[in-house]
């Protein structure tokens, strides 16, 4: 009878073992393509965002928005699969298991519930949407280099944070920062001034209708299954 159970604990931990692994992988390589995509000199998805801007007719900034969205997804992913493969090594290796004790620790210590990271994460994506730090951005290709590499890593900061919020935090975190958006995006729709020197006000325009309506399509998904967990519980 212990036997069985030995046999079966083993099973269900190769199995988990195997679903992380893959798991893993499948993220690795998500992010990794998105990577090698928006990162110069191989910054082809730029190119392409700005053939189909000219070709539908939609502002520039749209697809520089998208750009950094899926930056975003990519450091989140990334951090998502090195965590996986932690996982998967602590358990066979005493010194990573030690490792990583020590920086969880550290972490815990530091990043208290994981706003730390996410404040930070917040002030890098911040920073580089300053108008003029933003237009000396787009004259500048170490700057452009600078920050995609600084907002991939907010990415990964999104993760480590959202890793120490309750699923409930992780919803209302995120609708909070679409709120955020959708202010800033309401501003340059009705900004009588433009903004970013780099772009036209109609362009301006057209990127904060994209962003409220970015965060409305959000808000469509997320706050009925936030509800639905808040008086579940």
């Amino acid at each position: 009878m212990i036997e069985g159970e030995g046999q079966g604990m083993s099973r269900t931990s190769n199995l988990y073992t195997r679903r992380t692994m893959i798991h893993g992988l499948i993220l690795l390589v998500l992010s990794l393509a998105l990577i090698v995509s928006l990162f110069p000199p191989l910054e082809s998805m730029d190119y392409v965002f700005y053939l189909l801007s000219s070709g539908i007719n939609v502002a520039p900034e749209v697809f520089l928005m998208v750009i950094d969205l899926l930056l975003l997804l990519a450091g989140y992913w990334l951090a998502s699969s090195l965590y996986s493969f932690l996982s998967i090594g602590r358990t066979s290796s005493n010194s990573l298991e030690s490792i990583c004790s020590r920086l969880s620790s550290v972490n815990k210590l530091v990043n208290r519930r994981g706003w730390v990271s996410l404040a930070l994460a917040v002030t890098i994506i911040v920073f580089w949407h300053v108008p003029i730090i933003l237009d000396a951005v787009l004259l500048s290709y170490q700057l452009h280099l600078i920050m995609h590499a600084s907002i991939l890593f907010a990415g990964s900061l999104i993760y480590v944070g959202f890793r120490m919020l309750s699923p409930n935090m992780r919803l209302l975190t995120y609708l909070l920062g679409c709120k955020g958006m959708a202010i800033f995006g309401a501003y340059l729709l009705v900004s009588p001034i433009v903004v970013y020197g780099s772009y036209p006000f109609y362009e301006q325009a057209e990127a904060g209708a994209a962003m409220v309506a970015m965060c409305v399509a959000s808000d469509a998904t997320i706050i009925p299954i936030w509800l639905k967990r808040y008086f579940r519980q």
